[in-house]
């Protein structure tokens, strides 16, 4: 079997490997990228995500703020639209407090009333009370995304499936397409992220699960792709949800958020699950086809503390991150892991608690880095 060495190797190709491979093309720094089938190809499939700055924490909102200006500039440097600016709207109880983190973080947004709401969303039904507008939000390409950053990476991609970490002496990876030495190795593996992690004496307490969503037609032609997304946390229509435009279609996504919403096992459950989100349509959204167009079963990895929680592990000179609703964060996650491969400092409250770390932890360097001075990509 071949043998390859790297400085720094990176496994999983979906939006924040992607992204942390190419903030190390820019450092030019060597790398390599493993994934296992087509990158996006796991939990950053579909057509678009909703990408917003509200959060319920202030280092989340924080987080989208930086989040949002490394993919304006990706954008300017891959040539690709990336990011629509069509705005979120925000309902119910959780509007004003995310109003107010928003306005502490200096993003543009603003409370507006129920006939507002509806200007804004003209398919959308409003359920009362005021609701935050998100006025630099907006839906995500994940196509356009991920392709974007893939050609950019691609000479330093190997598909092969990784099935094994190894840290002593020396971080390894092992794949179906060679063993890799590399200085420090960066774990971004979605739903293969707790057994890779275990490898390394690493509990990941992620719980694997499956969430729909359905796709609608806009009964209106040629305002799809120009809507606002929406988060529906009112429950005013018998469920809270979330719900974006396709990118240049007359389609809008819309997907059950809470924690009772993954899909049961098997057809009957997948097909309850989209009539609950048929008859929200049904109710909230008069201005789509209730007929959904498709629909899309997807991974989710979940921390304890529940939605909009990641943390980062380490084992020696090995990273591993995991959590949930990555997407809009990718190249944040990806400069910040970058950036931690040459020896910065992770922020703390992103760092594992210390229970998950292994014993051995406190025997390694403070901040992670390889062992040998990074060479120039392609020297």
């Amino acid at each position: 079997m071949s043998r390859g060495r790297t400085d720094v190797a990176v496994v999983g190709a979906g939006i924040v490997g992607l992204s942390t491979a190419y903030a190390l093309s820019l450092r030019r720094v060597d790398f390599r990228l493993f994934e296992a089938a087509r990158p996006g190809a796991g939990q950053s499939a579909g057509r678009t995500r909703i990408f917003r700055h509200g959060h319920a924490r202030p280092e989340l909102v924080r987080l989208a703020v930086e989040s949002r200006l490394v993919w304006e500039e990706w954008e300017r440097r891959l040539g690709t639209p990336m990011l629509g600016g069509e705005g979120v709207i925000v309902t119910g109880p959780p509007a004003l407090e995310r109003e107010r983190l928003l306005a502490e973080a200096g993003v543009p947004c603003r409370l507006i009333g129920p006939r507002e709401q509806e200007r804004a969303l003209p398919i959308f039904r409003a359920p009362g009370g005021e609701a935050l507008l998100d006025e630099l939000g907006g839906s995500t390409d994940v196509r356009a995304s991920i392709e974007a950053l893939s050609r950019a990476v691609s000479d330093r991609l190997t598909l092969g499936q990784a099935f094994r970490l190894g840290d002593s002496p020396r971080p390894v990876v092992e794949t179906s397409e060679g063993i890799w030495e590399a200085g420090c190795v960066i774990v971004c593996a979605g739903a293969g992220v707790r057994e890779l992690a275990s490898g390394l004496g690493v509990a990941v307490p992620v719980s694997i699960g499956c969430h729909a969503r359905a796709t609608f037609r806009v009964l209106r032609p040629g305002v799809g792709a120009a809507l606002p997304s929406l988060q529906d946390l009112s429950g005013a229509h018998g469920e809270t949800v979330y719900g974006g435009p396709v990118p240049g279609e007359d389609a809008y996504v819309v997907g059950l958020s809470g924690p009772d919403n993954e899909v049961p096992s098997g057809q009957d459950g997948v097909d309850a699950l989209l009539r609950r989100i048929r008859r929200y349509v049904e109710r909230a959204l008069p201005g789509l086809d209730p007929e959904p167009i498709g629909a899309r079963l997807c991974l989710t990895t979940m921390l304890p503390e529940g939605g909009d929680t990641f943390r980062i592990w380490r084992a020696g000179r090995v990273l591993v991150l995991a959590g949930d609703n990555l997407f809009k964060f990718g190249p944040a996650l990806g400069e910040l892991l970058a950036d931690a491969a040459l020896g910065e400092p992770i922020p703390s409250w992103l760092e594992a608690p210390g229970p998950a770390r292994v014993t051995r932890a406190a025997t390694t360097p403070a901040v992670l880095a390889p062992d040998r001075s990074p060479r120039l990509a392609g020297s």
